[in-house]
């Protein structure tokens, strides 16, 4: 990373850090391992010159070459001199502000910042548009999986019609827990936070929040649509129980924490939510802390790509595969990389005449099968009750299932209903709730059949 007597002659990229946490640590390492591979294949003298770190005294910076300089100062950090920035800070602040005076100063910028990109993507890129700046963000959503990339080049020739992925890998990894092993929620979560899948307060993981921030983001580049997080329905996994995933078998399908994104003809429909996932689909497939993403194409067809979706070593491959991308782009080595910018905003949220972005946002046309569990305190008359509600709403029962049970006052059974609008089952379980032979609110998910 930094340049010899051997290497002077080759175009030196000069680049700024912040965020020496697990990620940025994992960068620091692969640009030291890679570094004569990078300059070899690349031509390019990638030279890491100064770290942004608030607390880099209290951490073991011995691999650092000397050369590098250390601050906690963000002012001295945005004045250093330096070509690239790569924000691997998270939240706002102070990473907002890195990622502003650096598109603002004609930097290259990398950044593996969710929050941010979902919130604010749409300004980031129209202030690297605006100031010929560069802005890489494949490491926002899912980890290692190049799914940015594909979405923007790969697929780029396809008209997208829908996206659908399992993003937290800490969700999935608790579900999968208590599908496999019966665990109850609290005990599967436990099992994650000791392992280090999940941090000491989940909720941003286990309210499906992060799951929508991803969700925002490929939404954006999928249909060119401008996309709040605050627009999608979120449901995050705190309600599963065992007995739902047991049920799940039994219909053969298991649960999986979604992001959805369908292009319907004049809105997009967008969801986060426990679904019921056919065993016949490739995501059920998917366990433990894996993320996966589908992609539908009108001429493709589906598309999925797999892989390790969270942790420093994952992250840090596409936070590097971007500044790599990005040096090429710095120093013209490669013409298509001279490109990157233009080809990279107008796949992802900036408006034309003919996008979806100015289509609402909208569930009137999602629509499902749905599966509904009751835990009740059992007496004659339940299912006659439950089945007179769906009669008035037009939905049609599908199935019910009972599994035997010794606790008459905690007696857990599901009904399946046919397709239907989301509002109208959800109209109908809001009548439900208000039964008196309910012990628990009752648990409704809709269900992916192919």
């Amino acid at each position: 990373m930094v340049p010899n007597t051997d290497n002077r002659s080759l175009p030196q990229v000069r680049v700024a850090l912040a965020g020496f946490g697990t990620v940025g640590r994992e960068v620091v390492r692969l640009l030291q391992e890679e570094e004569s591979r990078y300059r070899e294949q690349l031509g390019i003298d990638l030279c890491l010159v100064t770290i942004l770190d608030r607390s880099y005294q209290k951490k073991d910076t011995s691999g650092i070459p000397s050369e590098v300089r250390l601050t906690d100062s963000v002012s001295e950090f945005l004045q250093a001199p330096s070509d690239m920035i790569v924000e691997l800070l998270g939240g706002s602040d102070p990473a907002d502000q890195i990622i502003r005076t650096g598109l603002e100063q004609q930097k290259a910028v990398v950044t593996a910042n969710k929050l941010l990109m979902a919130q604010s993507g749409k300004e980031y890129l129209a202030l690297a548009n605006q100031n010929d700046s560069y802005l890489g963000f494949e490491a926002s959503v899912a980890g290692a999986i190049p799914i940015i990339r594909v979405l923007r080049r790969s697929l780029f020739s396809d008209r997208i019609v829908g996206v659908r992925g399992i993003l937290n890998g800490t969700c999935n990894f608790i579900l999968s827990e208590m599908g496999d092993n019966g665990l109850e929620y609290e005990e599967a979560l436990s099992q994650a936070q000791s392992l280090g899948y999940a941090e000491a307060d989940p909720t941003l993981d286990v309210s499906g929040a992060d799951t929508t921030d991803k969700l925002a983001i490929l939404s954006a580049i999928a249909f060119k649509a401008v996309v709040s997080p605050q627009q999608i329905a979120t449901r995050g996994v705190t309600e599963i129980k065992p007995v739902d995933l047991l049920y799940a078998q039994k219909l053969d399908s298991t649960i999986k924490l979604l992001g959805v994104a369908v292009k319907a003809s004049d809105h997009l429909c967008l969801r986060v939510s426990p679904f019921l996932v056919s065993n016949r689909l490739p995501l059920s497939n998917v366990s433990g802390v894996l993320n996966a993403v589908e992609i539908t194409g009108s001429s493709a067809g589906s598309v999925v790509l797999s892989g390790r979706g969270a942790g420093g070593a994952p992250t840090a491959v596409s936070v590097t595969s971007d500044i790599l991308n990005a040096a090429l782009w710095k120093t013209g080595a490669k013409p298509s990389a001279s490109q990157a910018t233009s080809h990279h905003s107008s796949t992802a949220g900036e408006e034309d005449s003919g996008s979806s972005a100015s289509k609402p946002i909208s569930d009137k046309d999602e629509r499902y099968p749905f599966f509904i569990r009751f835990i009740v305190k059992d007496r004659p008359g339940i299912i006659a009750e439950l089945a007179n509600i769906l009669a008035e709403r037009k939905i049609n029962i599908d199935s019910v299932l009972e599994e035997s049970c010794s606790d008459s006052s905690n007696l857990p059974f599901i009904i399946t209903v046919k397709p239907i609008l989301f509002s109208t089952v959800q109209e109908a379980v809001g009548q439900m709730k208000a039964l008196d032979f309910n012990q628990i609110p009752p648990l409704v998910l809709p269900m992916l059949q192919e």
